[in-house]
């Protein structure tokens, strides 16, 4: 497991991004999946990598019924498609 955290005021925040960045990018061809609690942004790519298909299918399955205007798509957004 690997985890990387920048803290302090937002300047600080942002000047660390690159570099972080920079890390994972090295780190991607090594690892794969994710904790989504650890995780500072929610992209596509990323929500494929916490679910794998099989369960993302579910998951989308049951967006599609409760919520299928998508009104709850903060965080890790599962798209009911």
């Amino acid at each position: 497991m690997v985890v990387t955290t920048s803290a302090g005021p937002k300047p600080v925040v942002e000047a660390a991004r690159p570099a972080l960045e920079a890390i994972w990018a090295r780190l991607a061809p090594h690892v794969s999946g994710a904790y989504a609690s650890f995780l500072s942004s929610a992209t596509a790519t990323d929500v494929a990598a916490v679910y794998p298909s099989e369960v993302q299918d579910r998951l989308a399955a049951v967006k599609r019924q409760y919520d299928p205007g998508n009104l709850f798509a903060g965080n890790h957004n599962v798209r009911p498609h």
